[in-house]
C-alpha cells in the first residue's frame, strides 16, 4: 500500500447545519447489519450528527482506502486491521486520538496496540485470539474424543487430524489446511523467534521450512484435503469444513465462533493451538480485532472520535456489536452486556479468560508491507501443496521476497 500525505474526506456542515461523517468498514452482511444499528443509536443521541456509511468487502476495502488516501478523499472515520495499521500511521493519515476518546476502561495491554512512538493513531475495537475450534459432531459420529488441549503437540493434532479423517464418512477430513500468518507466529514463538525484528522478519528460514512440510504433511496424511480441493474451500469461514460439517476442526480467530456455530448448526469448541513439546511458550496471543481511525485531514476529528468513543465505550453500542469485531475490551462494556451475550460470544470470553494468564503481549504496529505477508504466504503455501516447490524451496523465496516488502 503506497500511501501520500494524510488522507481525509471533505465531510462537513450539511445544508441544514449537520455534519456528515463518512465511515468505512470490511465484512460480512452480519457486520453491515449491526453497525448501521450501532449508527443509527448513535445518531439518535448525537442531533445534527449524521453517518454516511461506506461498506465493502474484505478484498476490495483496502485498494479502496488506499485509492480514497491518494487522492486526499479517505472517510472520516474509517476500520483498519493490525497488518496494515502501522504503514497508515507512519503515514501520517490517521488523527492523534489520545485526548479526544476516553481510554479510561480500556485493556491497557491492548490499546498500546494502537500506538506508535506514544501517539495513540487507533482504538481498537475489541479482542480475541487464534485458536482450534472443534465440531463435536464429528467427533461424536467419528467415535472419538475432544483431545486435552492443555497438553497436546503439533504431532497430536496430525494425528487426531489423520486418524478424523480416517474413521469418518467419505468426504470428512480431520482438519483443514491454514496459512494465516497468525498460525505462523504462534508456531514461530513456541520457538523462541519474533515474527517481525526491527522492521524485517524475525522467523528464520529453518522455522518457515518446518510450517511449509507441516501443510504438506497434512496432505500427505489424508488429514486434510488434497492442494486443489484446499485451494477451492479457501479462507471463508462460512464456507469452511467446520461450518459445513465436513471437518473436525480447523484454525479460526475466537470472533468466528458464532459464524462456525451457526453454520454447521452443531457445537463448536475452542481449543489451544498445539505445543511444540519444548515446555516453553504457548505462543498464543490477544490481538485487537481491528482498529477505529479517524483521518488525519478529516474537518470533523472531534466528531468522528464522538462516534469512535460511542462505538467501543458504550453498552448499548456493545450489546449491539457484540463480538463481531472482537469482545468488547473496555470492562466496564463487558460488566454490562456480559449476560446478554449470545452463548458464542460468552464461550468465546471463557476461553478467552481461561487462557488470560498464558498469552504473549498483544503484538504493536508492524512494519510497513506487512499487509502484503498473508498474500506471501498463501502464494507460496499453495506452490507447496501443488508440488512446485519443496518447502525448503517455498521458505527461502517467502524469507527474501518478505523482507523485500517489509520497511
Amino acid at each position: 500500500m503506497t500511501l501520500t500525505a494524510c488522507g481525509g474526506g471533505d465531510s462537513g456542515g450539511g445544508e441544514d447545519g449537520d455534519i456528515t461523517l463518512r465511515v468505512a468498514w470490511w465484512g460480512s452482511d452480519h457486520r453491515q447489519r449491526i453497525t448501521e444499528e450501532a449508527i443509527a443509536t448513535f445518531e439518535e443521541q448525537n442531533e445534527g450528527i449524521k453517518i454516511q456509511p461506506e461498506y465493502s468487502t474484505f478484498d476490495s476495502y483496502y485498494d479502496q482506502l488506499t485509492t480514497q488516501v491518494a487522492s486526499n478523499d479517505a472517510p472520516d472515520v474509517f476500520a483498519i486491521e493490525i497488518r496494515r495499521f502501522g504503514e497508515l500511521a507512519r503515514g501520517g493519515v490517521m488523527a492523534d486520538l489520545g485526548d479526544k476518546v476516553d481510554t479510561g476502561d480500556l485493556n491497557e495491554d491492548l490499546l498500546e496496540s494502537g500506538t506508535i512512538d506514544g501517539t495513540q493513531y487507533g482504538i481498537p475495537t475489541g479482542a480475541n485470539a487464534f485458536a482450534v475450534m472443534a465440531n463435536t459432531k464429528v467427533f461424536e459420529d467419528a467415535g472419538l474424543e475432544l483431545p486435552d488441549d492443555t497438553t497436546w503437540t503439533w504431532e497430536e493434532y496430525l494425528e487426531l487430524s489423520a486418524e478424523l479423517s480416517d474413521v469418518s464418512d467419505s468426504g470428512i477430513y480431520g482438519t483443514q489446511i491454514s496459512n494465516n500468518d497468525a498460525w505462523l507466529r504462534v508456531y514461530a514463538a513456541q520457538r523462541g523467534e519474533e515474527f517481525y525484528t526491527d522492521g524485517q522478519l524475525g522467523i528464520t528460514e529453518e522455522t518457515v521450512t518446518d510450517w511449509f512440510q507441516y501443510q504438506l504433511d497434512q496432505i500427505e496424511q489424508g488429514a486434510s484435503p488434497d492442494g486443489p480441493r484446499s485451494v477451492e474451500i479457501g479462507s471463508n469461514v462460512e464456507t469452511s469444513l467446520i461450518a459445513t460439517n465436513s471437518g473436525g476442526m480447523g484454525m479460526w480467530w475466537t470472533n468466528q465462533l458464532g459464524t462456525l456455530s451457526s453454520g454447521s448448526g452443531e457445537n463448536v469448541e475452542l481449543l489451544r493451538m498445539p505445543s511444540a513439546g519444548n515446555g516453553g511458550s504457548g505462543g498464543m496471543f490477544l490481538q485487537p480485532t481491528m482498529f477505529w481511525a479517524v483521518s488525519g485531514n478529516s474537518a470533523q476529528q472531534d466528531a468522528a472520535a464522538k462516534l469512535i468513543d460511542f462505538l467501543v465505550n458504550d453498552p448499548e453500542a456493545g450489546a449491539i456489536q457484540g463480538s463481531d469485531r472482537g469482545l468488547p475490551m473496555n470492562s466496564s462494556v463487558l460488566d454490562a452486556v456480559r449476560d446478554e451475550l449470545p452463548e458464542e460470544d460468552q464461550k468465546s470470553l471463557a476461553f478467552l479468560e481461561d487462557i488470560s494468564d498464558e498469552t504473549d503481549t498483544p503484538p504493536t504496529a508492524l512494519p510497513s508491507g506487512a499487509g502484503e505477508i498473508p498474500n506471501l504466504l498463501t502464494r507460496y503455501s499453495e506452490e507447496v501443496y501443488f508440488g512446485r516447490m519443496t518447502p525448503a524451496e517455498a521458505a527461502a523465496q517467502f524469507v527474501s521476497e518478505a523482507n523485500g516488502t517489509l520497511s
